[in-house]
């Protein structure tokens, strides 16, 4: 994402605008597609993050149908560790989505701040990417673009996965696809071979894209490059990965281990799914060593007091729960808040619900009340002529 200098603003820029019912305060960065807003929702008096498509994006069909895509395929996820989808319109003739926002970096941004993870924090990483694509996997969403700049890392230490544009929605086994023939989407150094290729993909192309972006993390570089997007699409199909050992001996090997396969070329060699990486990333976690521990339930917090990222600094958190990992507790906690959300947005539909019939008996008394009373005047005797008095 390109982000904006102070002094050399967008030409485009909307800060200072009202959308709706949302005031855009100032622009965060610039996508592909569309800029990326912070702004303040006024109902309910909270900050978002505002997608705007572009001028010159609204004049591509199939750009607004992907766009419109993210957030039907996001607004379905409803998961502690994806970003929520609030709403999707079109506004004065600007398409534009809100979402929730997130007041922390990018996981690339991490790594350009902070170099790369430790073996906690990269567990870490796994265990909750890994929860969020278990949740899009059993909902029959595959992202297709998990990279660093898609990891969200919130003050207190949660990831969340960010930009499902590209998701792929797979109806019966089948899936519907906005590209033509030949033609993939995606990242080309965190791309899977099978997504390269432009071949069928499902979640397993995720847990690749996943282990790519952990390498990185980790490596401090990718697994591939190359002068060209094409040379490192096909660097992934045809080459081998490079030991992530050589560049980090430092690591565990129950770590080095989940990383690997999760970029071994052929799907059928990788996780099955989600669900058994995150068994193995619970192994993993269990093997690391006590005294390389903090008592810090979450070792990618960072804020916890509401500091900006640039002055922010590492401060511990509570211990995890007695008798359980850091993983297991945050497992437990991002089921116990996703469950809440879930209610919350249950109970949200049901007022809305309620507010709906009663609006509809008000009127359809309205309306029978009005027939009544014109039936009435039609029936109501009238006085004949011949009895009138006479004036």
């Amino acid at each position: 994402m390109e982000l904006r200098s102070p002094l050399n603003p967008a030409p485009d820029d909307l800060s200072g605008r009202r959308l709706g019912g949302y005031r855009l305060l100032r622009l965060l960065g610039r996508g592909a597609m569309a800029d990326v807003y912070l702004a303040e929702q006024q109902s309910l008096d909270r900050r978002v993050a505002v997608k705007v498509l572009r001028s010159r994006t609204v004049s591509q069909p199939a750009a607004v149908q992907r766009f419109t895509q993210e957030a039907r395929a996001a607004a379905a996820l409803v998961h502690g560790n994806i970003v929520q989808i609030h709403e999707v319109a079109c506004i004065d003739g600007i398409h534009l989505l809100a979402e929730e926002y997130v007041a922390g970096p990018t996981l690339r941004a991490w790594l350009d701040r902070r170099g790369p993870l430790d073996a906690r924090q990269a567990l870490s990483v796994l265990g909750q990417v890994g929860s969020a694509l278990e949740r899009a996997a059993s909902q029959g969403v595959v992202h297709r673009d998990i990279k660093p700049e898609n990891l969200l890392v919130a003050p207190t230490g949660e990831v969340k996965v960010a930009d499902f544009g590209l998701a792929r929605v797979l109806t019966d086994g089948v899936g519907t696809d906005l590209t033509q023939d030949g033609t993939t989407l995606g990242t080309p150094l965190y791309m899977s071979p099978e997504q390269a290729e432009g071949k069928p993909v499902d979640t397993r192309s995720d847990l690749y894209s996943l282990g790519a972006t952990l390498y990185h993390l980790l490596a401090g570089r990718p697994p591939f490059s190359g002068p060209t997007p094409l040379v490192v699409a096909m660097a992934h199909v045809t080459q081998p990965c490079p030991p992530l050992e050589q560049h980090r001996p430092d690591l565990p090997s129950d770590l080095t281990a989940v990383v690997t396969r999760l970029l071994e070329k052929a799907p059928e060699h990788r996780f099955a799914g989600p669900g058994d990486m995150l068994r193995a990333v619970e192994a993993a976690e269990q093997a690391v060593a006590p005294s390389s521990r903090r008592h810090d339930p979450s070792p990618l917090a960072w804020s916890v007091d509401g500091a900006p990222w640039d002055d922010s600094a590492d401060v511990p958190l509570q211990a995890p729960a007695p008798g359980r990992s850091w993983l297991q507790t945050r497992t437990v906690e991002m089921r116990d808040a996703t469950q809440r959300l879930q209610d919350a947005m249950e109970r949200e539909q049901l007022r809305r619900d309620s507010e709906r019939r009663y609006w509809l008996a008000v009127v359809a008394a309205g309306l029978a009340l009005a027939a009544i009373g014109f039936a009435v005047g039609r029936t109501r005797p009238r006085t004949s002529r011949l009895f009138r008095q006479p004036r």
